[in-house]
């Protein structure tokens, strides 16, 4: 992993600690680890944001991406459907743009 993106990590882990709950830290961490090929720690980063702040469809978004590259195409489009349910509550018809488009990719 780089040093930069340790450091990254790191820092936010020590933010947490002042507020585990932060979701945008916890969303933060998640995206962290997901560029450091790190899928199972960005979901369980993801997922705990998740329990804070629901209506986060980006978060599901990642998620399903995560599993997606682990193979688990059920799962994925399980967090896309979430995803999907979320930007139709907060009216984010960019991400809902997004999470179909993803969804259509994954359906190939």
């Amino acid at each position: 992993m780089p040093e930069a993106m340790t450091d990254r990590i790191e820092q936010l882990r020590r933010m947490l600690e002042s507020e585990p709950g932060d979701a945008f830290c916890l969303y933060a961490l998640g995206m962290e680890y997901a560029q450091a090929d790190a899928p199972s720690r960005a979901i369980a980063h993801l997922e705990q944001s998740l329990r804070s702040e629901p209506d986060q469809p980006y978060a599901h978004f990642h998620i399903a991406r995560c599993l997606a590259a682990t193979g688990d195409r059920p799962g994925a489009a399980a967090a896309i459907n979430q995803g999907l349910e979320a930007a139709s509550r907060i009216q984010y018809d960019a991400a809902t743009q997004e999470l179909r488009a993803l969804r259509d990719d994954l359906n190939g």
